[in-house]
């Protein structure tokens, strides 16, 4: 909505015309401004203002929020530690500092560790590459295509994601997912926590 100027009545008119008469002679600037006005241009605030619309094309971040569990199951947490640590001392090479010994002396105990980790992940786990047409077959750092309603669990898009897809990109990493778990079933939890006992030889 625009603003507009009141009219003045005559006496007001008739003694500021003296006052105007010689300010107009006395300032070029001032006769500039009032010969545009006689000519009849608006001021700025008699004028509608101009809206302006304009398509823009919006680019989108997806971000998948990690799982949140409403429970824990702490037990089996603490079997699968015990797992590692009994065969491969898993818990004893975490928890040691390695900044003292030589990359010889850490690659050869990763070693030991990698085969008794491998052991404890095929004897009681089945973990495969996450099963999608997308990455099934396809190697690290080729091109894939992953279609529109594509699972955001089973992959995640990294970049900048743009539309509502298919989408064209680099398969950084094909994923994995356990199929089955066989974890020994355990009647007494109470000694879970114990995760290797102290051993003393007598």
């Amino acid at each position: 909505m625009t603003n507009k100027i009141k009219p003045i009545s005559f006496v007001p008119r008739f003694f500021g015309a003296f006052g105007q008469f010689f300010k107009y002679i006395g300032s070029g600037d001032y006769a500039a401004r009032c010969h545009t006005v006689g000519q009849g241009e608006p001021f700025a605030f008699e004028v509608e203002p101009n809206v302006i619309t304009k398509e823009v094309e919006v680019i989108r971040e997806i971000e998948v929020a990690a799982p949140v569990l409403d429970t824990v199951n702490v037990d089996g947490a603490h079997q699968l530690l015990q797992l590692l640590q009994q065969e491969a001392r898993f818990i004893d090479f975490i928890q040691e500092s390695i900044d003292d010994y030589s990359d010889a002396d850490v690659g050869a105990a990763s070693r030991q560790i990698h085969a008794g980790c491998a052991k404890v992940l095929k004897q009681h786990f089945s973990i495969e590459v996450v099963s999608l047409d997308v990455v099934n077959s396809a190697t690290e750092n080729t091109r894939v295509e992953v279609p529109s309603g594509y699972d955001a669990k089973q992959i995640k898009l990294e970049g900048r994601v743009e539309g509502d897809g298919p989408y064209v990109g680099t398969l950084i990493h094909p994923g994995w997912k356990v199929t089955q778990t066989r974890l020994p079933k355990v009647t007494n939890t109470e000694s879970l926590t114990i995760l290797a006992p102290a051993e003393v030889e007598v």
